[in-house]
């Protein structure tokens, strides 16, 4: 279980898609329904902006504790499920498409922005 900050308790039962690299979060909303999906980004919607500026502030500071990391890894899976919701339903991938999975992204790559 992901911890989050406890201003944002209210999402720990979207703890499991704190996902560290875009690899485990592409894996994640493939695997799951859309129905899934939409149901942790009708959940997640109302707080971003708040989710933004909560992390805004922590980095401002200078790092990210282990919580606001998991929170933003959260934000980052509702940037990943965001395309198909919008452009794939009633699926996850792209019909008729290639598979995500063929299109790796390369996660220590020298000019990946560091978090």
């Amino acid at each position: 279980m992901a911890e989050l900050p406890r201003e944002f308790a209210a999402l720990a039962e979207w703890d499991s898609w704190c996902l560290a690299t875009e690899t485990e979060r592409n894996a994640r909303r493939v695997k799951c329904s859309f129905e899934d999906i939409s149901a942790f980004a009708i959940a997640l919607e109302p707080h971003v902006d708040a989710i933004c500026a909560f992390i805004d502030a922590r980095q401002a500071e200078g790092k990210l504790d282990t919580p606001t990391l998991n929170l933003y890894y959260l934000l980052l899976s509702l940037a990943e499920v965001a395309p198909a919701i919008e452009s794939y339903d009633p699926e996850v991938e792209v019909v008729d498409g290639y598979e995500s999975k063929l299109f790796a992204p390369e996660e220590r790559h020298p000019l990946r922005p560091k978090i």
